[in-house]
This record gives C-alpha cells, structure tokens and sequence, in this order.
C-alpha cells in the first residue's frame, strides 16, 4: 500500500483533521485516525463513487464516498492505494446509503497506508464539508488581504523615515508572526521574530521565500503561511531599504512632490517642471499623473521608468507618459492607485486632481481606479469636500437613524435594499422577505422623516448620496 504521509498534504492553508472532527455541525467522527494525522491541512472535499479517483485528485483533499464500488477486498484496497499514492488527506466514509457499516478491507486498508478514516452519518451532507473548507478558505484570503493592507502603509511609512531593514522585518513580523530573516550572499544580514520550535515530529516547519538584491527573504513558521504574494511585496520594500543610501534623490523626490502639489492648486505653472521632465525621459509628450499611498515614492522609483517620481506628506506622485506602467507596477506591488487621463503639461492640475481623487477612491475598495473610474457617482463624490456632505447626513440619515434606534423600525436597512435593486419593489421585498405592501409602507415612512420620496428618481439620488457619506463618514 501508498504511504498516506508523502505528499503535499502537511502543509497549506486550511483547516486540519483535528479541526474537521471538532466542528459540531459537520457531525464527523473519526473511525480510524492516526495521531501523526490529526494535523494534516484539508485543502478542499472530493465526493466520488470511482473506483479509482486519481486522475481527479491534486493532493491534500479529503476524499468523500458512500462506497459504492467497494464491495470487495480487491475493490477497496485499490480505492485506498490510489487515495494515498495521490496525496489525499484521508477519507470519509458515508453510512447508511450503501454500507450500514464501513467495509472491514477499508478499514485494514486506510490502517495500514496511515490514511486518516472518517465517518459521517446517515444525513450527514458531504457538501456540507465542502461548504465549511470553502468559507475557512474566504477567511484566510481575507485575512491575507487585512494583513496586507495594514501592513504596507506602516512599511513605507518606515522607509520614508529611512527605518533600517532589521526595522522593517519586526513590523512585518507583528502582523506575519513567525520568524524573517534576510539572506544575502549566503549570510544572514537581518533577522526578525523568534525562532520556530516544535517537540511535534508530525508538525512540519512551513516557509515561504521571495528574492532580494543576491540573495532571498525568508519567512519561517509553524501555523498559518502569509500569502506568497505579501511576502514578495516585503521583498521589494526592503530591497529599497538596502539600495536607499542616496539622500539627495530622496530631496530630489520631495522637491518634485511639493511641485506637483503647488502645480494642482494653480500656484505654480506646469512649464516649472520641465526641467525634471527631460531628464526623466518625459519630454512635452501627453502626461499621466498616478496617485499613491504616500512613502511609496523610493519603492516606485525602481519598478517605473521613464518617470518622474514625487513625495509629499501622506502621498506619492508620479509622471509617466502611459497607464501601462502604472497599473502593472500596482498589481506588482499590491498598492491602491489612482491615475488620470492623459493631459499635455499645460494641464497638468487637472490631471494631479483626478489622479488624487482616484486614488481616494482606490484607497476605499483597495483596487486600482483609472479616469473610467470616475465617472460614477461614488467617482463625483470621492472628489467633494466631506463639509459639502454633511447636511446630506444630517437632515437625510439622522432622522432615519434616530427612528430606528428609538422605534427598532428598519427604514435604513429596507433604503439601502430599495437602492441597491434599482428602486424596485418586488426586488426589495424579497431581498427582505417582506410583503410589497410592506415596504411601500416603510418607503412611506421614510419620505415623512427626511421630506425626500424614494420613489421620486431625483430625491432616491439625494437619499443615495446621504447614505454614502453616512458610510464614509462612519457613525458619529
């Protein structure tokens, strides 16, 4: 028989066996498990009937049957080889469909390759494992995600205070946990974090690794492995720690930032920056001006040329002649941006103001946004004042607000569905499984507090952009 511990089935994201069988609802019990098996990672659920199921597996999945073909000893010993030869976790059996009992040759047969044996009960879905790894899956992408955007705006914080890389591999550790440690030519240069230990043989030490200068930054850990992709955005952040000796380039970068922002405000006349413009490979050509998180501009320097690149307090600006480069340079890096559309240097200002309004924008759904991005309602109000918006709030959400929380009625809640399906009332009703009278009654209520009729296209605009404000703002 396969032995069931080859494989990639002890490492990944994911939940473990032990986690399987602790979760109530799944209803699993574990028949014949291996304590060296508790801890191997379910990647995903595979339901089958065949004989031989294989060619359809990847490694690292839990392999669900009711154990139609098993009907013999040959039958089931094969089923259990090829489970194990293709990296699976381990298996689940279902009872009470086909077998009122497991077959005693799969027994002897998981036993002997080390595979883990599940059972799960007579109405006990097999989809209902594949739910609970995929929802665990989302969380973990999610919190890949959360880490990597309170990450990045402390990291180039720090670089722009010009923090040394040992400094930069702590902050990273906090969020990453686990142990950094800095590779060049062979030696260790910078290190981060406490090293992994384990007295657990069964527990295999998981490392991700991405390249920097001559040499790699290595993360080391015993539980979750950070997103390779947030791993290779620290690298680049440090690469420019270790090359970022140059203090009149980083003047330079302010001066060029500070012009910028004197150019947007019309203080300035664009023709000022052509000098910086020529030598950056510029010349008079049609300019886009990209918007970034600010402490990016050292970063950004590296990955786009020709540019002109600028830092100024909170944010980072850049020249280029296309998008092409930009946008590439933000999947590349994993940061927001905002970039405008392509103006010649004369106007200049206006293409700094959309870059910057897109870039509140970008900031606010952690995406890149273009020109096409601004032409959207949310685009128009990312670019007004947050005073400007605040009677919208104020007399339009507040009485509704005040309603609910004193009455426990549901006008916002019942506003938000009423928008988000195009003012429709049937849409409305069964989003909120309600009555259509219902909700005609609660629009009702809705345009008696604020004076604004939902059904009335101009007021459902002017109910849509209290609303918004109220989320950007954040309850007071």
């Amino acid at each position: 028989m396969a032995d069931a511990a080859a494989g990639p089935t002890s490492a990944g994201s994911g939940p473990t066996v032990r986690e399987l069988l602790a979760v109530g609802s799944l209803r699993l019990r574990g028949h014949t498990v291996p304590e060296a098996a508790l801890d191997r990672t379910v990647r995903w659920a595979h339901s089958t009937e065949l004989p031989d199921p294989s060619p359809y597996l990847r490694g690292g999945e839990l392999v669900c049957t009711v154990g139609t073909t098993l009907t013999d000893v040959e039958h089931c010993a094969r089923f259990v080889d090829a489970v194990a030869a293709a990296g699976a976790v381990g298996i689940c059996f279902g009872i009470g469909d086909v077998h009122d009992d497991v077959p005693l040759a799969l027994v002897e047969g998981c036993r002997e390759a080390g595979l883990p044996l599940l059972i799960a009960p007579l109405g006990a879905p097999f989809s209902a494992v594949g739910e609970y790894l995929a929802s665990r899956q989302v969380e973990t992408e999610t919190a890949h995600l959360r880490a990597r955007d309170a990450l990045m705006p402390r990291l180039l914080a720090r670089l722009r205070g010009h923090a040394p890389v040992v400094d930069l591999l702590q902050e990273a550790t906090r969020y990453l946990g686990g142990r950094l440690e800095l590779r060049l030519d062979d030696q260790i240069v910078a290190v981060a974090g406490a090293e992994p230990t384990t007295d657990d043989l069964s527990t295999d030490l998981l490392t991700t690794s991405a390249r920097v200068a001559s040499g790699e930054l290595v993360w080391t850990g015993l539980h979750e492995r950070p997103d390779a992709a947030l791993v290779e955005q620290l690298s680049h952040v440090v690469e420019v720690a270790l090359g970022e000796r140059d203090v009149e380039a980083a003047l330079e970068r302010e001066r060029i930032g500070q012009l910028l922002l004197l150019v947007q405000e019309r203080l300035l006349n664009p023709t000022a920056l052509a000098p910086f413009l020529e030598p950056a490979g510029l010349g008079s050509a049609e300019l886009v001006v990209s918007c970034w998180p600010g402490g990016a501009a050292g970063l950004l320097a590296r990955r786009l040329g020709p540019a002109l690149v600028g830092e100024a307090p909170g944010i980072s600006l850049v020249v280029t002649r296309g998008s092409d480069l930009v946008t590439a340079a933000a999947a590349e890096l994993g940061l927001a941006c905002g970039y405008g559309s392509p103006v010649p240097l004369g106007q200049l200002s206006q293409g700094v103001s959309q870059a910057r309004a897109a870039l509140e924008l970008a900031s606010s759904q952690r995406r890149v946004v273009g020109p096409g991005g601004l032409l959207s309602l949310e685009g128009l109000l990312e670019q007004q004042p947050a005073a400007r918006l605040e009677p919208f709030v104020d007399q339009l959400v507040g009485p509704l607000l005040a309603s609910d929380a004193g009455r426990g009625t549901e006008h916002i809640s019942t506003l938000r569905s009423f928008l988000a399906n195009n003012g429709s009332l049937q849409a409305t009703a069964r989003e909120q499984y309600l009555h259509v009278n219902t909700v005609r009654h609660r629009l009702a209520r809705v345009r008696d507090l604020t004076g604004r009729d939902p059904l009335v296209f101009a007021d459902r605009v002017a109910l849509a952009i209290a609303l918004w404000a109220y989320d950007r703002r954040g309850p007071a």
